[in-house]
């Protein structure tokens, strides 16, 4: 090989070491390439968004993948990569460099984009079949492509309430579409990270359910509870609304009494703008993941700084199943008298 041939390889590999680059690799693209009638939708998918609407992949071949793969699925409006000058479209950049700069590669960091990235039609945003399948394939994708016996999932926001979906499998059903998910994924999921999600749905939704997001069926709708509060405090609301009806596509997803990977950590801000002061829907936390095996709240934080702010929290939780200050499932049980598997 010319001398000027292995400098330029040797170079364009340490850059992608060091710095995050989107969009997917060339390799990865290769690989995707050669199941193209199963990854077809995916490949599309990656090509129609610029350098920001995906990351992951090895520089060549034969590049190493020495940690378990991190597959990471953003929420409503967000974007793979940064994109723009808008808080909600800040992408996991920061994030990932923070994993890069600890020793993972791009070989073992991936996300895609999804939606359109406008945060001003956020409010039609909804479950779909699309969404679901599309991640559901980058994450078998990943596991072929880099040999892995498990991977983890980090996820923010809708992303979890997607993760859990495709990690679950079976069928996905709305009025207007249903799609088979494929069977169930958890024992290859190791560690789940849940950042800010809306298990139970979101009390911003109670009375907006003319907007699609906060849909009954497949939307983020928490149920109406007569004559209560539902962000409130009280332990009273957790008794008399604990059977509220709520959005079916999430209780179908909290039925499940199953866990959706080996470790879950549930992370958020009990002053997040968008699910209201408290984090609470009828008494129940809803960005705790059933099942979750650790949970912290930050207070001051943001929707979207729950995701940027917290990297060294979640390269903990990732590396060492621990993070300062996170409770156990015992302690939130004894301190809320709500028990969970």
């Amino acid at each position: 090989m010319k001398p000027e041939i292995y400098v330029f390889i040797l170079s364009s590999y340490l850059y992608r070491c060091f710095a995050i680059v989107g969009p997917i690799t060339e390799d990865f693209v290769q690989y995707l390439k050669e199941v193209e009638h199963t990854n077809s939708g995916l490949l599309r998918h990656v090509k129609s968004f610029d350098h920001t609407g995906s990351f992951g992949g090895k520089s060549f071949p034969q590049e190493k993948v020495k940690h378990s793969p991190i597959v990471f699925i953003h929420g409503n409006s967000d974007s793979a990569l940064k994109y723009g000058n808008d808080q909600y479209q800040s992408g996991w950049d920061t994030v990932v460099q923070y994993f890069m700069d600890r020793g993972y590669t791009l070989a073992e960091l991936y996300g895609i984009s999804y939606g359109d990235r406008n945060m001003t039609q956020s409010v039609f945003r909804v479950f779909n079949c699309q969404d679901l399948l599309l991640h559901r394939q980058l994450l078998l994708s990943v596991l072929v492509y880099t040999g892995a016996r498990h991977i983890d999932i980090i996820a923010h926001s809708m992303g979890v309430s997607i993760a859990r979906a495709i990690i679950q499998g079976g069928k996905f059903t709305s009025e207007k579409e249903s799609c088979d998910l494929g069977s169930d994924f958890s024992s290859l999921i190791g560690t789940f990270i849940a950042i800010s999600s809306a298990n139970y749905g979101m009390c911003s939704c109670e009375a907006g359910t003319a907007f699609p997001a906060c849909d009954k069926e497949i939307g983020f709708f928490p149920g109406y509870c007569p004559r209560q509060n539902c962000s409130s405090p009280s332990i009273k609301i957790g008794a008399q609304c604990y059977k509220t009806k709520y959005s079916k596509f999430l209780t179908k997803l909290n039925k499940v009494h199953k866990k959706e990977a080996e470790f879950i950590a549930s992370i958020w801000s009990k002053d997040d703008e968008v699910f209201l002061k408290g984090n609470l829907v009828w008494g129940k936390q809803t960005s705790l993941v059933p099942g979750s095996n650790i949970w912290k709240e930050y207070p001051q934080l943001t929707h979207m700084e729950t995701k940027t702010e917290t990297a060294a929290d979640q390269f903990k939780i990732i590396t060492s199943r621990s993070a300062p200050s996170a409770q156990t499932k015992k302690s939130y049980a004894k301190r809320k008298n709500w028990n969970f598997y």
